[in-house]
């Protein structure tokens, strides 16, 4: 298997299982994280999840942290900006595969980097069978759960390879996973705040409008 740009061999041979950690997207393998999400059904046609896919400046434990393993990654303020502002086309998929839910390009799926991190609106059309079958999975909580896909365009390690922080990435999608991988990342719904692995969305709002900010509901 190829390994992910930016991702080292040295670190790949102390994991046992990469496969809850990459996915292949166009021809290549990219690197994958958790994030937690939840759905809101809005009137008959159309359900939105609305959150942040990552937060800027808050270390998690990747394959459960340096000891066991793994490692500590930060994602830096602004890494996502350049893929958002270049208009990178993401897509919204199942377990990285699959017809898109929503996409960029079309508009129906939204991102925007800020202060807080990456700010991620999608809206999934509920006409089609196969969006109203995720949506009523993740109402029931049968889904909950998704894995944002990215390479890592610009990136630092520590003399061990035990502490990651990544300044830039190249975005490929966002996605619900049936198995997820180790939680990394954070999003929830509009409105409804989940309890979530690490930073909540709750405290992402704090910060966001401590930094002067208001999403907008």
């Amino acid at each position: 298997m190829e390994l992910p740009k930016g991702l080292p061999q040295l670190v790949a041979d102390r994991i046992p299982d990469l496969s809850g950690l990459i996915a292949r997207q166009h021809g290549q393998w990219v690197e994958a994280r958790l994030v937690e999400a939840e759905v809101r059904m809005i009137g008959d046609d159309t359900a939105e999840i609305h959150g942040y896919a990552t937060v800027y400046d808050y270390p998690y434990d990747v394959y459960g942290g340096p000891e066991r393993g793994g490692f500590t990654e930060t994602i830096a303020k602004g890494a996502t900006k350049k893929s958002v502002q270049e208009r990178d086309d993401v897509r919204l998929l199942i377990n990285h595969d699959g017809t898109p839910l929503a996409r960029t390009r079309s508009g129906t799926l939204t991102l925007k980097s800020d202060t807080t991190g990456l700010l991620v609106d999608a809206s999934l059309d509920l006409r089609s069978s196969n969006a109203r079958d995720v949506a009523i999975a993740m109402e029931r909580g049968d889904l909950d759960e998704m894995s944002f896909a990215f390479l890592a365009v610009r990136q630092e390690w520590n003399e061990d390879y035990t502490q990651r922080t990544i300044s830039e990435v190249k975005l490929f999608d966002v996605s619900l996973v049936t198995y997820p991988a180790n939680p990394a990342t954070v999003v929830g719904l509009r409105n409804e705040p989940p309890a979530t692995a690490g930073l909540s969305l709750s405290m992402a709002r704090a910060l966001h409008e401590v930094d002067g900010l208001v999403i907008a509901n």
